[in-house]
């Protein structure tokens, strides 16, 4: 059986503010933007359908590499946010980008208001099969939302 993964979605306090963020540091565009309704239990939220915002941005591919902001327009759940944060928890997802330019993106995200974990830095992982050495220049940060990602050059 074949599936394709192609976005990952992120809840967030505010779908613009976020996704004007990835714009401006990363170039992205819109994909779909529109307010809708949620199906209850699509995610499970709460016993009812929901209002919400609903943002998707696309990077290269017109098909996958998307990523969606999705805001409770009447939030039914506490919609606080850690703000500065500086380690990641158990349970959270981590945004890989790869890019062309990791220091043009941290430029960006610092002006952007980003709390960068980890300056541009270069380093060295295995390869998926351990035939070989795949050299990076690395950033990693949290974005306004506290979502975390970490930025990768292939050197």
């Amino acid at each position: 059986m074949a599936s394709i993964l192609r976005r990952t979605t992120f809840i967030v306090a505010d779908a613009q503010r976020s996704a004007a963020f990835y714009e401006s540091v990363f170039g992205w565009t819109r994909f779909y933007d529109h307010s809708l309704t949620a199906k209850a239990g699509f995610p499970p939220v709460g016993p009812r359908d929901e209002p919400v915002k609903l943002v998707l941005l696309k990077a290269q591919d017109p098909q996958i590499g998307m990523v969606g902001f999705l805001q409770y327009l009447d939030a039914p759940f506490d919609t606080g946010r850690v703000v500065e944060r500086t380690k990641v928890r158990m349970g959270e997802s981590i945004l890989v980008v790869q890019t062309e330019d990791v220091r043009g993106v941290h430029e960006r995200a610092v002006a952007a208001g980003a709390t960068i974990s980890m300056p541009p830095t270069d380093w060295s992982v295995p390869s998926h099969d351990g035939s070989s050495t795949i050299h990076l220049r690395s950033m990693s940060m949290f974005d306004l939302d506290g979502i975390y990602s970490e930025i990768n050059q292939h050197l």
